[in-house]
C-alpha cells in the first residue's frame, strides 16, 4: 500500500504517516509543506512500520521496530508501586505520628519509628529498582531508553517552528514542560 510518511519540516522528526482506501487519492502534491516535509512508501501496514527521521529512517517489519522506553514511564511506573503500597495520606499519617511524638515527648515511640523505617525502606528500594530498570534498558539491545531530557528533544524536534500551533500540544501527564 502507498503510504506518506509525514516529518517535521525544520528538524526532520518523525511524525506519523497517512494513506488513502481504494476510494480516495492521497500524494505528496496534495499535502501542507508549511511544517511537514514527506516521504511516499510502499509498506503492508499489517506487518510493517516506520522507524527513523527523515534521512536515517526506513520500513521494518512490526516484530523488528525497537521498543521506545521513557525515563517518565518507568517514573510514573515506580510512583504507581509507592503509591498502590502507602497512598500519601498513609506516608504523611506515619510522618505527622512521627513527629508529633517527637514534638510532644522528645523521645521516640519504636512502634512508629518502625513503621517510618519500613516505609522508607519500601520507597528507597523501589526507587533504586526504578534506577536499574533505567540501567538495564539504557544497555539492553532491542530498547531505546529515552530520558527526560531526550523525551523533551524529540518533542521539540516533533513539534518545531510552530507545528505545535498548528497541531496542538496536550502535554503527557507527567512530561517535563
Amino acid at each position: 500500500m502507498k503510504v506518506i510518511v509525514i516529518f517535521n519540516k525544520f528538524t526532520d522528526q518523525y511524525i506519523g504517516l497517512t494513506y488513502a482506501t481504494d476510494q480516495m487519492n492521497v500524494d505528496e502534491s496534495s499535502c501542507d509543506e508549511t511544517h511537514f516535509k514527506y516521504k511516499t512508501v510502499e509498506m503492508d501496514l499489517d506487518k510493517e512500520i516506520w522507524e527513523g527521521n527523515y534521512g536515517d529512517g526506513s520500513v521494518i517489519p512490526i516484530a523488528n521496530q525497537t521498543t521506545v522506553i521513557t525515563e517518565t514511564e518507568l517514573d510514573a511506573d515506580c510512583q504507581d508501586k509507592v503509591f498502590r503500597e502507602y497512598r500519601y495520606y498513609h506516608q504523611l499519617n506515619i510522618v505527622y505520628q512521627l513527629l508529633d511524638m517527637l514534638i510532644e515527648k522528645s523521645a521516640l515511640d519504636e512502634a512508629l519509628l518502625t513503621e517510618y523505617r519500613r516505609m522508607r525502606k519500601y520507597i528507597d528500594d523501589t526507587v533504586a529498582n526504578n534506577e536499574r530498570y533505567k540501567q538495564a534498558y539504557l544497555t539492553q539491545n532491542g530498547y531505546e531508553y529515552r530520558d527526560k531530557a531526550t523525551e523533551r528533544s524529540v518533542l521539540n524536534a516533533q513539534l518545531e517552528g510552530g507545528l505545535h500551533e498548528v497541531i496542538g500540544r496536550a502535554p503527557h501527564p507527567g512530561t517535563p514542560q
